[in-house]
């Protein structure tokens, strides 16, 4: 019996996550070649396979039961509804957006980026997989399906119920709009632009090199312990032209918090946290003291 080898290389969910990842690293550095986009526009169009294999994928992610043998049953409509897709043009659509994707970014840099439900996606694709096996692994299919089966039948956190309701939105947009993909760059666009648009350079720069570093944790950390003196210096300073003894005392906390951090070998997102809020609060008393 043959293992069905999960091929992060072929996984459309994960080539799709990893390209509107793309999309927003477009939108920070104002790339105006819009490559990402380009290729999500063309590949993931409503009438394409991939489009269909993809809305799959999605299914499985986002569906939720309570109980096992109704999220049983949803898997097995999911696979059977995938195998009513043409395999023959999902191939050559997926063989197509590969080649693209490698002649248009660095496919080792590109497909190094963590991705947070692995997992889950690898499964999808191992059930999907199997149906062209002959003689394939029963035992590793049936540990796929049972992860599927507990990312279905999960409780919910606060978080997630969160995200949720964001996506409710995204899907009420969704049915306006026949062309989907396209759709979530703009939604990704409106909203970036709305939440961040009172970020200033330092605040920007840092969420450019936070999502531009993903796939290179080196240069990252490189880039925030540079940073961390430059920001002690600066509180430092400020603290010199500010005669609120309590900001003062603030001023003097934040910065030796700051000056006794430790970055192991990954940054984490409090560090990322930790230096959005020093220049929040840099920002906010440069404009008491320019005030005076």
């Amino acid at each position: 019996m043959k293992r069905v080898k999960h091929s992060k290389f072929k996984n459309t969910g994960i080539l799709f996550e990893l390209l509107v990842r793309q999309i927003t690293l477009e939108v920070l550095n104002g790339d105006t070649t819009e490559t990402a986009k380009t290729i999500v526009s063309e590949f993931f169009s409503s009438k394409t396979e991939l489009n269909k294999e993809l809305r799959l994928y999605d299914l499985l992610l986002k569906e939720k039961y309570n109980s096992e043998s109704r999220a049983e049953k949803f898997i097995d409509t999911i696979n059977e509804a995938h195998s009513r897709i043409n395999q023959k043009n999902l191939q050559r659509e997926k063989y197509n957006l590969i080649k693209k994707i490698n002649e248009s970014f660095n496919m080792d840099e590109f497909l190094s980026s963590p991705i947070s439900n692995y997992k889950v996606l690898a499964s999808i694709y191992k059930v999907f997989e199997s149906k062209n096996y002959e003689n394939y692994d029963v035992k590793d299919v049936f540990n796929s399906k049972i992860t599927l089966i507990e990312n279905i039948t999960s409780k919910q956190s606060k978080l997630v119920e969160s995200s949720t309701k964001s996506e409710a939105v995204v899907e009420s947009y969704k049915k306006q709009d026949k062309d989907l993909r396209l759709l979530t760059y703009k939604i990704l666009v409106e909203t970036f632009n709305k939440k961040y648009s009172n970020l200033n350079e330092r605040q920007k720069s840092l969420l450019k090199e936070y999502i531009n570093n993903l796939s290179n944790t080196t240069g990252f950390k490189s880039y925030i312990e540079k940073e961390i003196p430059k920001i002690i210096s600066e509180l430092k300073s400020l603290g010199k032209s500010i005669n609120d003894k309590v900001t003062k005392i603030k001023l003097a906390e934040t910065a030796s918090v700051l000056s006794k951090t430790k970055i192991g070998k990954v940054v984490s997102d409090n560090h990322v946290s930790s230096l959005m809020i020093s220049y929040e609060l840099i920002k906010e008393l440069k404009s008491k003291v320019n005030g005076k």
